[in-house]
Parts: C-alpha cells; structure tokens; sequence
C-alpha cells in the first residue's frame, strides 16, 4: 500500500510538471522525486507535497485521464529502474537560470530540463 501511495504521489508530480516532455523526460523527474525521498517510499509524497518543491503543488491543477494514466506507468517503471539522471534532487526548464544552480552540479539534460545535484567536496 505504501509503494502504491508513493507511485500514486510519483505520478501526479510527472503528469503536472513534465507531461509535455518525452518518456524520458517524465521518467528523469520522476527519478528527481525519488532522489529527494531517498528511495523510501514512505517520504515520496511528504517530498512531493513539501511547500513550494514542486510549483504544481501550489495551484493543484486537474489531470486528463489519458495522460495521467501514462503518468502512472512511468511511475511505477521508473521506482524499479536505475537513475536516468545521474543522481538529481533538482531540475529546472531551460527557459530559466535559478539562483540556485550555482551551488549545483549539472547531471544531465533531457528533453526541456536540466537536472541537478548539490556539489560535494572532498571526493
């Protein structure tokens, strides 16, 4: 129930941040989430729904069956399968350059986004 829960919660995040992206591109953020939540299944939705992660979050817009029903494939592929982004907990469309990003370090580009992970040093 738990992994269905977090699959479920997956799923709305890839449908309303990258329904407009190829398969790829929808499976990278939802490895993002994934990342976030450290593979636990239980922190995927606290994750998802943490204020102001995730920008759908905040207006909580409507899904088309159709398209959330890929969604929720790409969900459940995506929880069984090997990090497309290299390790991301961020992600951003190319349209935008976040403050943030200096602090970051670039993992991979896919579709419309660049995806992220903080810097570690001493490695």
């Amino acid at each position: 129930m738990v992994l269905e829960t977090a699959i479920l919660c997956a799923a709305l995040n890839a449908h309303h941040e990258a329904r407009g992206e190829p398969l790829l591109g929808q499976f990278a953020v939802t490895h993002v989430a994934r990342n976030r939540a450290k593979y636990d299944p239980e922190r995927m939705c606290k994750v998802i729904f943490t204020r102001a992660q995730f920008s759908w979050t905040l207006t909580m817009r409507g899904h088309g069956s159709r398209e959330f029903e890929r969604a929720i494939q790409i969900a459940h592929l995506a929880w069984q399968s090997q990090d497309v982004t290299n390790g991301a907990t961020h992600y951003h469309a190319i349209s935008v350059r976040p403050i943030w990003t200096r602090k970051m370090v670039v993992t991979a580009r896919i579709g419309n986004h660049i995806f992220y992970r903080e810097q570690v040093y001493g490695r």
